[in-house]
């Protein structure tokens, strides 16, 4: 779930209508990460996977935050089927 990943939502933020996540401790504030079973994410998680590993930036409400991320390492055990997936299959090493 994007929680898992990015940090759970702020409830302070909530109450003043802005959507932002607490992102310390979570993969917007990592240098290292390992992601498993990273091809069987929903879309939204995958389209800010691509920015953080693109542009090392993750969009947190309205501030784009820059991601201190040196190195990702993902596992599957299924090599992505749909095409959606071929520009994230793209970005690692096999």
């Amino acid at each position: 779930t994007p929680e898992e990943l990015f940090g759970p939502l702020s409830l302070a933020a909530l109450e003043q209508d802005r959507f932002m996540r607490n992102v310390e401790g979570y993969l917007p504030t990592a240098k290292v990460t390992f992601l498993d079973e990273v091809f069987k994410a929903n879309s939204a998680i995958l389209n800010t996977l691509l920015t953080v590993l693109n542009e090392r930036a993750f969009d947190n409400g309205s501030e784009r935050v820059p991601v201190p991320l040196i190195c990702v390492v993902a596992a599957s055990n299924e090599l992505p089927e749909s095409e959606e997936l071929e520009a994230l299959y793209d970005r690692f090493l096999l």
